[in-house]
């Protein structure tokens, strides 16, 4: 009883978490898809109105490239769990596809916040001095991901190579 009740939770849970990885999937898609609709308007509205000057076009430009980076960072995010959790069999993973896996999610994050620091810059360097200080910040923040990911890999490779 206990065996056959433990197999129904097991499936139970395998199908609820499918459906909850299928869901983000979507939903992370189509949130990316709005954002990069969002800056693709913003761009152009920006670039062609009579009204504005060339501060608010180079600005509306910077904030719709923004907008754009994070729709890169969402879709990538949408794709990682779609490759993770619905498209690979979890129990065949082993040390090495583990170390790619996280790889891959780290140098999602560390692109997407260094080419938001970027555009951050561009803007405030526009507008606030003294501001360029959070960009260089969020710049310092993804070098230090970027090195530490580097420290995990030359540790996990390490660790593997000993385990053969």
């Amino acid at each position: 009883m206990v065996e056959v009740v433990g197999a129904a939770m097991k499936k139970l849970y395998k199908t609820a978490a499918l459906v909850y990885f299928l869901i983000a999937t979507v939903t992370l898609m189509a949130s990316a898809f709005l954002l990069v609709g969002h800056a693709v308007w913003e761009v152009a509205s920006g670039l062609f109105a009579a009204e504005s000057n060339s501060i608010d076009r180079v600005r509306r430009t910077l904030d719709g490239i923004g907008l754009m980076i994070i729709g890169f960072a969402v879709v990538e995010t949408g794709t990682f769990i779609a490759e993770e959790e619905l498209f690979r069999k979890r129990e065949l993973r082993s040390t090495r596809e583990s170390r790619r896996s996280i790889t891959k999610f780290i140098t999602i994050i560390v692109i997407a916040a260094s080419l938001e620091a970027l555009v951050m810059v561009f803007k405030t360097s526009r507008e606030d001095i003294p501001a360029v200080i959070y960009p260089a910040a969020l710049f310092a923040s993804a070098m230090i991901a970027l090195v530490a990911l580097g420290v995990y890999q030359w540790l996990s490779s390490r660790v593997e190579r000993e385990g053969e």
